[in-house]
């Protein structure tokens, strides 16, 4: 007949028991959101949601019942799973929850954008967790059966994600972060600083000592799925720059004596004690934190100082896109400041045009 919530938190579906006339048939499903999720579906599986609603229920589903389904019955992975439910339990569903799906409105959606900035939240994030509101409600119409007629809020227009400016470290936050920070570290921060590879563990963290080419002095670098695979190129060669030579050579002397000159070439260049790293995010934060940085900083930050000073110095915008592993457009896009700084020195440099004190032009 229905699904319904006990005082202890359990969720139940009971209906008329068709082996004993005039009984109620219960079944316990626990507490939770996936315990109401499995409950709803339960329910819909006997054919009871299609029944005689209540008069509480005339204009619909809940959002956090269109929620709890679309979360157990959407087919998510583990990890985005687990993200999308602290969103919805701490930040959607407290503000939407508790309202009729087909009743939102766009007076609903202002007020929530309001409501997170005022809490100091950046419009990016804010729009991301709209996209997950309108995510479930379009989910919801597109169940068969249809689980809400229509999205209220289908055209609803969320902030604009803002391209946040986030400036490169400083020469003394850069000697700051490097004194602080472990060997591994080091090692990243520098290969991040000379080549400006992306830090990730498809580019800086998978170069391995074989990709360095010791006699034309230039690493091979695999180069991240970024653009179309059309014009994406495989690998990039990028040269090695004149004060990082010595350097390089003192960490490939090492490894070489620690694990012998065969084993060490198969080994990458950032390394934990002979161990591949995936991400440096921990020994990152924890960096920042011992080098009294409390601004916000990412390791991505290292490839922006790269190309930021490489612009400001006068590099060839297209050679500077093919050594980072990018499009001239993109850069130009992103480090704008940056290129109209170079334009204004580009005119500043050219000799007069103008007409000489005679009036001839030359």
């Amino acid at each position: 007949m229905a699904v319904s919530q006990l005082k202890d938190g359990r969720w139940i579906v009971y209906y008329r028991n068709p082996d004993k006339p005039g009984s109620i048939k219960k079944e316990y499903f626990g507490r939770g959101l996936v315990a109401k999720a499995n409950a709803i579906q339960r329910n819909e599986s006997l054919g009871l949601a299609v029944r005689r609603p209540s008069k509480t229920r005339t204009q619909g589903p809940t959002f956090f019942e269109l929620a709890v389904v679309y979360m157990k019955m959407r087919g998510f992975k583990p990890n985005p799973l687990e993200q999308l439910k602290i969103r919805m339990e701490k930040i959607i569903l407290p503000h939407f929850g508790h309202k009729r799906a087909v009743m939102l409105s766009d007076d609903d959606m202002d007020a929530y954008v309001l409501r997170r900035r005022q809490a100091g939240v950046k419009d990016n994030s804010i729009a991301r967790e709209l996209t997950d509101v309108k995510a479930v409600l379009n989910w919801s119409v597109k169940r068969k059966p249809p689980l809400i007629p229509f999205n209220p809020v289908r055209d609803y227009r969320s902030p604009s994600k803002e391209d946040e400016v986030i400036l490169p470290p400083s020469r003394e936050e850069f000697q700051s972060i490097y004194n602080k920070a472990p060997d591994h570290l080091k090692r990243f921060i520098l290969m991040s600083s000379y080549i400006g590879a992306r830090p990730g563990k498809v580019e800086i963290l998978s170069i391995r000592w074989r990709e360095v080419d010791w006699e034309q002095c230039w690493i091979r670098v695999l180069s991240a799925e970024k653009g179309s695979k059309k014009s994406r190129k495989p690998a990039r060669n990028v040269p090695i720059h004149a004060d990082f030579v010595e350097q390089l050579r003192n960490w490939w002397q090492a490894d070489e004596e620690n694990f012998g000159h065969d084993l060490a070439l198969a080994k990458p260049i950032v390394h934990y004690y002979g161990r591949s790293i995936t991400s440096i995010k921990k020994a990152w934060k924890s960096t920042l934190i011992n080098a009294g940085i409390t601004r916000r900083l990412r390791p991505y930050d290292l490839r922006h100082r790269f190309v930021t000073k490489a612009l400001a110095d006068g590099a060839d915008i297209g050679t500077l896109a093919e050594i980072v592993g990018s499009r001239p457009e993109t850069l130009r896009k992103h480090y704008q400041h940056v290129t109209s700084a170079m334009h204004r020195k580009t005119m500043d440099n050219i000799p007069g045009l103008g007409p000489d004190d005679t009036g001839s032009v030359e």
